[in-house]
């Protein structure tokens, strides 16, 4: 019986994704700015986010810690390396798992393309890839296709993977999921449209985990 939990827990994705399509009202070049601000920020000093892309993110004081809460796994930032020419950045953290450090100085890479198709102007890919050292993660993409509607309207294809090593992909269920990591994404691309169409992200109360 424990031989078969175990392997229904190991047996869990280590590939995770989000995917929305949706439209922005703004002008593809605000969406551009917006994209590229975010990736920059990222790269180079991703506590600046928390001024914008990352509001509405934090955990309720009041709730408590569980596998399933909105914070059981988190990253603090520590040293940063950033090259504005190649668009490349380095990120030292520490990972937490219901406020306990498990894993200390992991270093997350990054680089930024911005490609268009060889003979058309558009759509534009805004592609952030991200490498980690060690086995906790594999890997992560952020990807946005932006294509022009109207001068005042951006069609939008957004998709957001992470790569979970073997050790933690057995630590995040279905729910964990849900509750802790994939709401955030959605959070995210909304707060970047909001400061495209309006150029500011205003603070907002959170729904319910649902």
């Amino acid at each position: 019986m424990l031989m078969t939990v175990s392997l229904s827990v190991f047996a869990r994705p280590q590939r995770r994704e989000v995917i929305i399509d949706t439209v922005c009202n703004a002008p593809l070049k605000q969406m551009l700015t917006v994209t590229n601000r975010f990736c920059r920020q990222f790269q180079a000093c991703p506590d600046s986010l928390f001024e914008w892309a990352y509001l509405g993110l934090a955990e309720e004081p009041s709730e408590p810690k569980t596998k399933e809460s909105r914070d059981a796994i988190q990253l603090r930032y520590k040293d940063r390396v950033y090259d504005p020419k190649l668009k490349t950045g380095d990120v030292a953290v520490d990972i937490y798992v219901l406020g306990v450090r498990w894993w200390k100085d992991q270093h997350l890479g990054t680089k930024y393309m911005l490609t268009r198709p060889v003979n058309a102007s558009y759509p534009l890919t805004a592609h952030l890839k991200a490498t980690y050292s060690g086995s906790i993660l594999e890997g992560g993409d952020m990807v946005m296709v932006l294509e022009p509607i109207s001068d005042t309207q951006t069609r939008i294809h957004y998709e957001f993977r992470l790569v979970f090593g073997r050790v933690l992909s057995a630590f995040i269920s279905d729910k964990t999921w849900h509750n802790a990591i994939e709401w955030r994404f959605g959070v995210i691309l909304e707060n970047m449209i909001e400061c495209a169409e309006t150029g500011t992200v205003l603070p907002k109360k959170r729904g319910p985990k649902n």
